[in-house]
């Protein structure tokens, strides 16, 4: 509130800058205190663990957003996450017996910034150190790999209605057998970004903690 206070004094440059920045902070540590509140809470687990993933992503778009104001005027920003939280729609998770769904960052972005915000998704046929098989026949990666390059690039974002109620007609593919960060693309993929690439193959990243022995981690 002291910074909200001080802010008609913190005008022009560098001053109106520093200011800025000591109340993104002060926001960010206030959110932060909410966050491991929330992890305190005796509530039902799924509950708990739904709030805490919105609130990540909540938090994960004022940053965002914080990076575009301070950034304005000096060009595009890159960002590159994972696709559940850049996505436009809700983000789901089977995790367990709980079936979580939250807001991402992706969809308070979109809500702000409109057409101002473009995002990529993206998709991986085989990756036999991921734990990821051959995609099941009458999946979206099945039909969306069915070619000979090593990657291809889907413009989702406008594509024909026939086309679009195609693709979201195909049913999701199995998960990892290795690899609970892995998220098959689902038929609301092709809503929630403007585009799709899809690799033929990965590698799991270099440095990254050890896979657990596949049959080891759940399907997600």
């Amino acid at each position: 509130m002291e910074l909200e206070l001080q802010r008609p004094a913190c005008t022009t440059g560098a001053e109106r800058d520093r200011h800025r920045e000591a109340l993104f902070c002060a926001k960010s540590a206030r959110r932060l205190l909410c966050y491991h509140a929330e992890a305190a809470r005796s509530s039902d687990t799924g509950g708990r663990i739904v709030r805490m993933l919105g609130m990540r992503d909540a938090m994960m778009a004022s940053t965002l957003a914080h990076i575009f104001e301070r950034e304005e005027g000096r060009g595009r920003i890159l960002v590159y996450a994972h696709n559940s939280h850049l996505s436009r729609e809700r983000a789901e998770w089977q995790l367990g017996p709980h079936h979580l769904a939250w807001w991402p960052a992706g969809a308070y972005l979109n809500a702000r910034f409109g057409k101002g915000y473009a995002v990529i998704g993206s998709g991986v046929a085989i990756s036999e150190e991921n734990g990821i098989g051959m995609p099941e026949a009458g999946t979206l990666e099945a039909r969306l790999f069915s070619s000979p390059h090593e990657a291809v690039f889907i413009p989702t974002r406008g594509a024909p209605s026939p086309s679009r109620v195609a693709l979201e007609g195909l049913v999701p593919r199995s998960g990892s057998r290795r690899n609970s960060t892995y998220f098959p693309l689902t038929p609301g993929s092709i809503r929630a970004f403007d585009g799709l690439v899809v690799v033929g193959s990965t590698a799991y990243a270099p440095g990254a903690p050890p896979l657990p022995p596949a049959g080891s981690a759940s399907s997600e």
